[in-house]
């Protein structure tokens, strides 16, 4: 619901800030945010205008704090964190040195790796936080977010996959790669998912740290073994850094490991998604790779995106699966690298989304195209599950992007996403506005590189 309109019928509205002022330095000729010094600077800033933000008995984070307290139903914070350490009979919640700086308080939270804040406000407090010139650089409502949800083949778990090297990773070139003695060893790939199925054994050694984050957008102290609250997770996990498993090898960049956080299915999704950003930008990630998207233009989610490539760190998107002349944010931005869908006869996957805007150039989404219909890879239980979807696109591209990071770690990501675009020939059966670019060749993205 716009700002305005909220305010009108509840009396409050909640908001996302972006933070000033943001230190910027030069690195190997490449601009980027100094994190510690805005991080100081902006923690100022932060304190200086909590104030501004009120909790609200009947705001939306008051009533599902009050709803998560009293239900019975099992919850992301139940679920998980039961065998976790607790605090006065809570899930015992996981506080960053630097978002210390603002008082926890129902309502406002601080994102120091992302320099923004989410609270909830009144008309007063709305204003005075547009008055703020030198400290609040823009002011945002938090959209609707889910995941981009992949179609499942049931007939082809009779069946099984076929045995040896994935016909995805033979279309990429992954292989070549691979015998050039690259594996994404030492790149560290973001995963914002369903959460990952650690136990499974593709994925046994894949994960470098994990975090969950609850209905609210609230760390978990979690000490058991990740878990994935549906499927999703664990198959875009494989086919980023998955092992051969039962004679199959779909993972891209096996060497590479993850920064794996829980926070889609269910509950506040800007908050979980804003919370997972920002740790994995304190995780120290250099790919994110994201299946998720609002159906429709949104600012705020520009805003992170423009966020994270001001810390040279590349979000790989998925581009949505709601066919032609559709796209979601952030795949649709220009700032995100956007994956659509092929099949194995080299044919654009007849859901992938795709869009032109009227700008001047024109421009078309997505970026590219890669694999993603009939993938197969790891799935909860320790079995393999086979799934369509630029879900599955984007992590391909990840993977891509992580092998190139090994073989040239002082890359910025734009120079990796430039090798990437540059290395793409679209086949001759797919036309610009749904192919864009085309499909990718690992050994000829090395070679621009």
């Amino acid at each position: 619901m716009p700002i305005e309109d909220e305010l009108e019928a509840s009396g409050h509205t909640r908001v996302v800030v972006v933070l000033k002022p943001t230190k910027r330095h030069k690195v190997d000729g490449r601009i980027t945010v100094a994190l510690t010094e805005t991080i100081s600077m902006q923690q100022e800033v932060a304190q200086s205008i909590a104030s501004c933000f009120r909790p609200f008995k009947n705001s939306r984070m008051s009533q599902m704090a009050r709803e998560l307290a009293s239900s019975s139903e099992p919850t992301i914070r139940s679920r998980i964190a039961a065998d976790g350490p607790m605090r006065r009979g809570r899930p015992d919640y996981v506080r960053d040195e630097h978002a210390e700086a603002v008082p926890e308080n129902a309502g406002v939270r601080y994102f120091p790796y992302l320099g923004m804040m989410m609270g909830t406000v009144d008309r007063a407090g709305l204003a005075e936080l547009r008055n703020k010139k030198d400290e609040v650089a823009e002011l945002f409502s938090p959209p609707e977010m889910s995941l981009i949800r992949p179609f499942e083949d049931e007939e082809a778990a009779l069946a099984g996959p076929p045995e040896g090297v994935s016909w995805a990773l033979k279309r990429l070139g992954i292989p070549k790669l691979w015998d050039a003695g690259l594996t994404g060893d030492g790149v560290l790939i973001g995963h914002l998912d369903t959460g990952i199925d650690s136990t499974h054994p593709a994925l046994a050694d894949a994960i470098d740290a994990s975090s969950v984050f609850d209905e609210l957008g609230q760390q978990l102290n979690v000490t058991t073994a990740m878990v994935d609250t549906g499927f999703h997770g664990t198959h875009t996990a494989g086919l980023l850094v998955g092992q051969p498993f039962g004679n199959v090898t779909f993972g891209v960049a096996p060497g590479a490991r993850l920064a794996a956080g829980t926070v889609i299915e269910g509950g506040d999704i800007p908050a979980r998604m804003i919370a997972g950003l920002n740790w994995c930008v304190g995780q120290g990630v250099m790919i994110i790779s994201l299946s998720l998207g609002v159906r429709r233009f949104d600012p705020l989610v520009a805003a992170l995106v423009k966020q994270l490539r001001d810390r040279d760190i590349l979000p790989i998107v998925a581009i949505g699966n709601e066919g032609a002349e559709t796209s979601r944010t952030p795949g649709n931005l220009p700032e995100s690298l956007s994956a659509g869908a092929t099949d194995e006869a080299d044919q654009i996957w007849f859901n992938s989304s795709s869009q032109q805007f009227a700008e001047t150039p024109r421009r078309i989404v997505p970026t590219l195209i890669a694999p993603g219909a009939g993938i197969w890879s790891s799935a909860p239980g320790g079995g393999l599950k086979k799934l369509s979807g630029t879900s599955m696109a984007a992590p391909h591209i990840a993977g891509l992007a992580a092998l190139l990071k090994q073989f040239r770690p002082e890359a910025t990501g734009a120079q990796i996403q430039k090798a990437i675009i540059a290395s793409c020939k679209r086949p001759s059966g797919i036309s610009t506005l749904r192919g864009n670019k085309g499909v990718p060749d690992a050994m000829v993205a090395k070679s621009k590189l």
